[in-house]
């Protein structure tokens, strides 16, 4: 009895009991369907290393000591087959054979039951028949070889119709879980006869399965639970919004919930579901497949179209909207759509709606795929849309910036000079999407657009800048413009760019303006391996400008270096509030920089960290136990919600 009971461990999987010698009510208890298919499972990839010529191996930490795989459980033991004398192997030959025990244990029956040579599998089915474990038979009626599978259900047959209704009811889940298979339709059939139909038990048993390793497990307790009528269409749709990340889980559901109906009730339902859903891919599959099967609506889809959060699942069913008959009704909406990937799609739908006199506004539409639109279809309707647009323009009353962008679109260099009157409009947009198409058209070089980077709306500076981003001498030039965004984001660009140096960014650290102190603080720290420790700890001394000793102190901070702890040790008790910080959270490191200690600065070092001893360690102490509530925060933010 010892060795038939394998107490629950972490260590020894289903399979590796059964190589143990242990019983196989030990391996699979307590018994539910994935403790079977796990044992399935387990045995087929430890003995395929064998069968297909594999060479894996791996190891595992047991108690804080690392073993290998075959420490634990070797499968180089469990039983192979063996060719006969005459060496033809197969099923016939004289003397071939698994290599297992005369007789065979159960263990050793069972493990051949699952193993990943087929010849084994068809010869534990020889020996065992109908008295095999039933569960492990059933396994075998879905089997990938013919051979095993025949001999499987031959057995299985005569097991069934031996065993009494609890056992043949304790088979209902494990029926349900593999009739997913390729084979698998024979053996549910046949458990379900016995059954009477698909008992509630079984569909619970399956739908309670945790983990990754339990998807498939309730994906069959969806479809048959919702094929018995067990779960209606309030679980099924419950069951999408709360399943893991699997999207197979969510997506069975909802198709199940299709099949009770299209009434206006089932499409409602469908919609607060893509309204509650919070899979975006899981929305727009859903979708798909309400609309393979006609579920929405007119409305429906115009609602979606338009109103719908998840803009994939608007242009969906946008598109999916227009297929239908009599969408045409619905265009006045989509063309009012915020997004503008469904006004396009309205939009080409205008002309083959006899609504060719409705596309002007959409040449001025804000996004450009519109515009573009607007404009082919009204090519296609005999009408210039390039004429309409020097209209547009050529009135500075009634010209927009989508109507300058739409003109610059078209690339005609005609329309150089009445681009260049608009970068003088008092609207700045418009002033910015002129400069933009004199761009675009290649009229206007480098030099030309630095006049420009003066001009008091910052759409029109953003517009310069990118044409000079490739210009290090132009950008170097802006540094000393009077805007000081123009400073700001040409020292940007020069950081990111092409490199600015230490020296040519330190003067910026002392500028008025908040955002060009910004930029030259990320520049400085970009160029950091241009300046010695030594000058770092100048730039901490008390005549230097506040934002220049602040910086210098957080550099030295990560320098590691004897001077830069000495540097943070005198000034602990600076009156600048960043460098006393920066100071104390170097000086920390004194505690245990033995290094430090050593070096030509030792003896200062010491008296300094003797002297401040007790403030530093309550400092370390306090940062110790500022990370560890940081870390216990984030580990409770991050774990995953309990499924409900």
């Amino acid at each position: 009895m010892a060795n038939d009971v394998l107490l629950p461990t972490q260590y020894l999987s289903a399979g590796e009991r059964l190589l143990h010698g242990k019983a196989v009510s030990s391996a699979v208890a307590p018994g539910r369907a994935e403790d079977w298919v796990r044992l399935d499972k387990d045995v087929f990839y430890g003995t395929s290393d064998r069968v297909f010529g594999w060479k894996t191996s791996s190891r595992r930490w047991i108690g804080g000591h690392c073993f290998d795989d075959r420490e634990i459980a070797d499968w180089e033991t469990a039983p192979y087959w063996c060719e006969g004398d005459d060496g033809t192997g197969g099923d016939g030959p004289t003397g071939a054979a698994p290599s297992w025990g005369h007789p065979p244990t159960a263990s050793e029956l069972a493990l051949c039951l699952c193993h990943a040579d087929a010849r084994v599998r068809a010869a534990a089915l020889d020996t065992a028949g109908a008295t095999a474990p039933l569960p492990l038979l059933l396994l075998r009626c879905a089997d990938g070889d013919e051979r095993v599978r025949e001999r499987a259900r031959r057995a299985f047959t005569e097991a069934l119709d031996r065993a009494d209704d609890g056992s043949a009811l304790s088979l209902a889940a494990l029926a349900l879980r593999i009739g997913l298979r390729r084979h698998g339709g024979w053996a549910r059939a046949a458990v379900l006869v016995r059954t009477g139909g698909i008992p509630e038990p079984a569909v619970q048993e399956l739908l309670a399965s945790e983990g990754w390793q339990g998807a498939e497990a309730r994906l069959a307790g969806i479809r048959a639970g919702a094929e018995a009528g067990l779960l209606d269409v309030d679980a099924l749709y419950q069951i999408a919004l709360t399943a893991a990340r699997d999207t197979r889980e969510p997506l069975e559901a909802v198709r199940a919930a299709f099949a009770t109906g299209h009434d206006r009730a089932a499409r409602k339902r469908f919609i607060g579901f893509l309204e509650t859903c919070e899979n975006s891919e899981v929305r727009v599959s859903a979708l798909r497949h309400a609309l393979a099967v006609h579920l929405p609506s007119l409305g429906d889809l115009t609602d979606l179209a338009v109103g719908h959060r998840d803009r994939h699942v608007r242009r969906l069913a946008a598109r999916a909207l227009l297929d239908l008959p009599g969408a045409d009704i619905a265009l006045d909406r989509l063309l009012a759509a915020p997004d503008g990937t469904v006004r396009g799609s309205a939009v080409a739908r205008l002309r083959a709606a006899a609504r060719p006199a409705d596309l002007d506004p959409y040449l001025t539409d804000p996004a450009p795929w519109v515009r573009g639109l607007a404009a082919r279809e009204l090519r296609a309707a005999g009408r210039d849309p390039h004429a309409r647009y020097r209209a547009l323009c050529a009135d500075p009353e009634a010209v927009t910036p989508p109507a300058v962008s739409g003109l610059a679109e078209h690339r005609d260099l005609r329309d150089a000079p009445l681009l260049d009157a608009l970068t003088r409009h008092a609207d700045g947009a418009v002033r910015a999407r002129a400069l933009g198409g004199l761009r675009r058209l290649g009229v206007l070089t480098a030099d030309a657009l630095v006049p420009y980077a003066g001009d008091p709306d910052p759409r029109v500076a953003a517009v310069v800048l990118r044409g000079l981003h490739d210009d290090p001498v132009l950008l170097r030039g802006l540094l000393a413009h009077p805007h000081a965004r123009v400073r700001a984001r040409a020292l940007v660009h020069l950081t990111h760019r092409h490199g600015i140096g230490w020296n040519d960014a330190l003067p910026m650290l002392t500028d008025p303006a908040k955002e060009v102190r910004r930029a030259a603080r990320g520049a400085l720290r970009a160029a950091r391996s241009e300046v010695t420790v030594a000058q770092l700890v100048a730039l901490t001394g008390p005549g230097e400008p506040p934002e220049r000793r602040e910086l210098a102190m957080q550099l030295l901070a990560r320098s590691f270096e004897p001077e830069a702890l000495l540097t943070a040790l005198r000034l602990l008790d600076d009156p600048l509030p960043a460098v006393r910080a920066a100071a104390r959270d170097d000086a920390r490191r004194g505690l245990w920089a033995d290094e430090a200690a050593r070096g030509p600065y030792a003896d200062e070092i010491r008296a300094l960290t003797d002297r401040h001893r007790e403030r530093l360690t309550g400092w370390l102490a306090e940062t110790r136990r500022r990370n560890r509530a940081l870390t216990f925060s984030s580990k409770f933010i991050s774990s995953p919600l309990p499924r409900i």
